[in-house]
Parts: C-alpha cells; structure tokens; sequence
C-alpha cells in the first residue's frame, strides 16, 4: 500500500543526507578520541555506570560493585604510546557503548547502503524511468510497512538488540528486493524495445547472478544463526530469502527465454511463468499464515493487516487458477477448430500477425482464411471471440457467421431534478434499452415476433387519430375521404 503521506514531507535528497551524515560522524568520532585520549576513560565509564546503578541497587548488590571499581581506580594510569589499531578498538568500543555514537554509527551505515544501492542505479540501470521509480518507492513503502507489523506485532520485540539485529536482517532483504523489482521493469523495457543494447542485457544479468549469491549468503546466515533461535526465526528468516531467490530465478529464467528466441505467450514461455508465480504465491501464503498463527490470532491491527493480506494471496491464487483453466480451454479449443497453417500457406500470405505486426513462421489459420500467431491469436480470443481481421464471429464449432450488429428498440428517458423540490435532493436521469436482436430462441421468437399485418394496423390507428383532431369534434368526419 502506497503511503501517500510521505511524498508530501520535505525529505533531503541524497546528497543533504550523505553531507549530515558524514559531519556527524564525524563529530562522534572527535568526541570519542577526546574521552579515549584520557588513560583513565575506561575508569571514568565505570564510575558513571555504578552511579547510574546505585540509584537503582541497594543494599548488597552496591557493596558487592564497590571493590570492583575501586580496584579499577587503583590500577596505574598507561602512560605507554599506543599504536593506532589499539586507539581505534578503543574508539569504536567507546561508540558501541555510548549512544549517541552508535546511533551515528548505525545512521552512517544506512548512508553508506544508499550510496552503494545509487552507485549500482548509475552503473547498471542509468537514468530510472518514471514508472520503475515510482514501483520502487511502493514496494520500499510496502515492505516498510509490512515489515514493521511483523517486528512489534508479531514477534512483538521489546530489547533494542533483537530490534537492531532484525532491523539489519530486513534492511539487507529489502535492499536485494528493490534491486529484482529494477531488474524485472528493466527486463520489461529491454524486451518490449525493438533494439537493445547487449550491455545493458549484460549488465542486468550480473546483478541478478550477484542478488541470487547474496540471497544464497544470507540463507545461510538464516541456518547458522537463525536456527539455533528456534525453528520459527529460521522459518521467517528463509521464507524471505526464498521469495527473493524465487523472483530472481523468475527473471533470468525470462532472459533464458528471451535468448533462445521462444514465443512470448508460447507453452514453454506460459508454464515457467506459472511454475513460478504458484511457488512464489504458495510460499508467501504460508509465510503470512505462519504469521497468523505465530501471534496466536489476538484481535490486534497487526492480525487485521495480516488476515487482509491473506484474503488478497488466497485471492490471487484462485485467480491464477481460473486464468489456467481458461488457457487450456482455449489451447484446446483451437488445436481442435483452428488448424495450422502449412508452410506453402505462410509463404503464399506474406504478411505479418495483425495482431503483434510481426513476420510469422509458423501460423494458425481461421476459417475465414486469415493467419496469425498461435499465442497471440490465443490471448485475442480471451478478449473478443471474433477474427481479427474481418470481425467474423468464432462459434464453438469452428464455422464462421458475419458478426450483425445488435439492434436495439425504443429508448426512455427518465429526468428526476431534486433541486425543484427540496435545494439539497440530487438530480439523476435514468435511461431504459429495450434490445430487440437478443436470441431468445425459435419458440420464443416465433411468439414475440409481430405479425406481418402489425405494421399496417398501426398505420391505420394514426390517420384515424389524425382524422379525428382535424375534424374538431366528437362524431363529425375528420376530412374528405380518400
């Protein structure tokens, strides 16, 4: 779901945000070299933690920390010089425990993956487009979204550890996500273009080999680190590195496709999209029911978002479905009605697909003699079931009728103006069609149909109602007659 809100705040673009960022490191940074110059600092950091823990320990617990620091205290100051690895372990150990330094640190972190995610941007896809950048911010805004449901509604973290560590885990998932929804609008643009640029095919590849070994890597991040959490950590934590490997794999499997020159919506081209549009669905439908039943389905608005996002996957699978049923259908209806063209035929057209404008080598012939793609003339008939061409209706039994256009009877208007009544009451007009070249079948139509005589009759009621107002009178003959 598109925040709309966000493209309203006044959000510094990249280069305000990577200045900030690096002045305020480096103020940290001076900070923390100033506290670490003093031989002492790690002493000094003691006493402040035992003051801030003895307003809160009484009694024992305070006598028990007060030798230790005291002997902290008592140690000799180093007076000795030390080399720069050491002063910069103290530093970043300073930062790590103060936080406002680690707070800076983690802020110059993120900078740093959005000027390496730019750098990628220039060297791979050049200039975005208008629609790949505006799919890249909703499905950022998106996964954001969703992502902050599952850390405080689901897992439902209360420790700013566990929070850092998933908000790490998401950042680099979502980061790899954004760049396979660049490589498939690219991939799109690259193959609806009628020259492209072996490069730029090129350069796409390598990122989707380099986001595959990425999500390859982090898997097994999941298997070292997430599955001695517990078997849930590691279920949510490989589901999301499956989704990515899966969209990655879909688009390369496209460029494969794409290399050996195979038809577009052809059988071979169909089933891999549909093998992996049913993982993708499977999985992320068990992904979010996992959810559901791991926050135990308490009446929350992280469970509403949750059901919701489950209706709409249960949803696409059953519409996935119903577009499978009816590409069969259709494959077989025309296998069975519409035979292939032979090649003396093709040769003897010479001329391309109406439908795509592309030369064809192989073709399916109508009955009304006119040839097209196989795949494109199947997608034509999900739309309209008549030829292209010549418009002629396409019946069941292969045969072949002029399409009539359907004739419709007498219209009524009704006007209803509310505002002469009451100010407030609104004004509408309904509009009656009576459509009189409907099939109601030859019973039916033999009894509805007017006599042959109808027309007459109607004709002889109008002069005798014109005779009748011409004569000015009730009984009085209304003119001469003819």
């Amino acid at each position: 779901m598109p925040v709309t809100l966000m493209d309203r705040l006044p959000l510094p673009n990249l280069k305000v945000y990577s200045a900030g960022s690096v002045l305020l490191l480096s103020v940290a940074m001076y900070y923390a070299v100033n506290v670490t110059s003093d031989p002492n600092w790690k002493a000094n950091t003691t006493l402040q933690k035992q003051e801030t823990a003895s307003g809160i320990v009484e009694g024992e617990a305070a006598k028990m920390v007060q030798p230790a620091v005291t002997a902290v205290i008592a140690e000799p100051p180093m007076t000795d010089t030390k080399n720069f690895s050491d002063q910069f372990l103290e530093v970043m150990t300073f930062m790590m425990q103060e936080p406002l330094c680690m707070w800076t640190l983690i802020n110059m972190a993120y900078c740093s993956l959005a000027l390496f995610g730019f750098f990628i941007q220039k060297v791979v896809f050049g200039r975005l487009r208008v629609s790949e950048a505006q799919r890249v911010k909703d499905k950022f805004w998106n996964y954001l979204f969703y992502k902050f449901i599952f850390v405080f509604g689901v897992l439902n973290v209360q420790y700013m550890d566990e929070v850092l560590l998933w908000c790490s885990w998401f950042t680099l998932v979502g980061f790899l996500h954004l760049l396979g929804q660049l490589c498939k609008d690219r991939f799109d643009y690259l193959a609806s273009s009628p020259t492209s640029a072996r490069w730029a095919n090129t350069r796409v590849l390598c990122l989707l080999m380099g986001i595959l070994t990425a999500a390859s890597a982090l898997f097994m991040v999941a298997i070292v680190w997430g599955l001695p959490a517990g078997k849930d950590t590691f279920a949510f934590m490989a589901a999301e590195c499956l989704l990515l490997g899966v969209s990655a794999l879909h688009v390369l499997a496209r460029f494969t496709l794409r290399a050996h020159d195979a038809d577009a919506a052809g059988p071979a081209a169909y089933y891999t999209h549909l093998v992996f549009d049913a993982v993708s669905l499977v999985t992320e439908t068990i992904h979010v029911a996992h959810m559901v039943v791991y926050s135990n389905v308490v009446v929350s608005m992280a469970s509403l978002v949750l059901l919701m996002q489950l209706r709409h996957l249960l949803y696409a699978m059953l519409a996935r479905l119903r577009r499978h049923r009816l590409y069969t259908a259709l494959s077989s209806h025309m296998s069975r009605n519409y035979p292939m063209a032979s090649a003396e035929e093709v040769l003897k057209h010479e001329d391309n697909c109406a439908i795509c404008w592309e030369p064809m080598k192989e073709a399916r012939k109508l009955p009304c003699s006119h040839l097209f793609h196989n795949s494109c003339l199947c997608r034509w008939v999900q739309q309209d079931a008549s030829c292209p061409t010549c418009r002629r209706s396409l019946t069941a039994g292969g045969e072949a009728r002029p399409a009539e256009p359907p004739l419709t009877g007498p219209n009524h208007l009704f006007h209803f103006d509310g505002s002469r009544y009451v100010s407030w009451l609104p004004s509408f007009s309904v509009e009656v069609t009576r459509r009189a070249g409907v099939d109601l079948g030859p019973g039916l139509a033999a009894a509805t149909a007017p006599a042959p005589a109808a027309p007459a009759a109607r004709a002889r009621r109008a002069r005798r109602a014109l005779g009748a107002r011409g004569g000015g009178g009730r009984g009085q003959p209304g003119g001469p007659r003819l």
